[in-house]
């Protein structure tokens, strides 16, 4: 999703201080290969890369950095990773008694439903706090 839609979908905090920007991959995001850039096309997206993980043995290079390296027991496919929703954090996430800040509770809880029911596995955070 394009963060104007992000946006519109789903809105802002109450106080506008927490707001989804963007999406980022879970446990990380995909990385191509040489691999995948061998078949007939030259834009890549979710249909090509998946042809090239069934035709050319195309797959994520940080799932197989860490296989290699014995971090992870398999190597997941394009559609097994997953998006998260990137929320930009404009006040800290915890106020100064270490508590979860009420806003970015009370809006998380009000867009995780529409979130899984989007496929999203949850939410990631970037401190843009001044």
């Amino acid at each position: 999703m394009e963060t104007e839609e992000l946006q519109k979908k789903y809105g802002q905090s109450k106080q506008g201080n927490f707001i989804p920007i963007d999406t980022i991959g879970v446990p990380h995001p995909y990385c191509i290969t040489p691999k995948h850039l061998t078949g007939d096309h030259m834009y890549l997206g979710a249909p090509e890369i998946r042809e090239a993980e069934q035709k050319h043995g195309a797959v994520c290079d940080i799932c197989r950095k860490q296989l290699n390296a014995g971090q992870i027991q398999k190597i997941l496919t394009y559609d097994e990773h997953k998006q998260a929703i990137l929320i930009s954090c404009k006040k800290d996430l915890k106020n100064k008694d270490g508590k979860v800040s009420k806003e970015l509770h009370t809006f998380l809880l009000a867009i995780k439903e529409l979130a899984q029911a989007d496929g999203f596995e949850g939410f990631a955070f970037k401190n843009d706090a001044r």
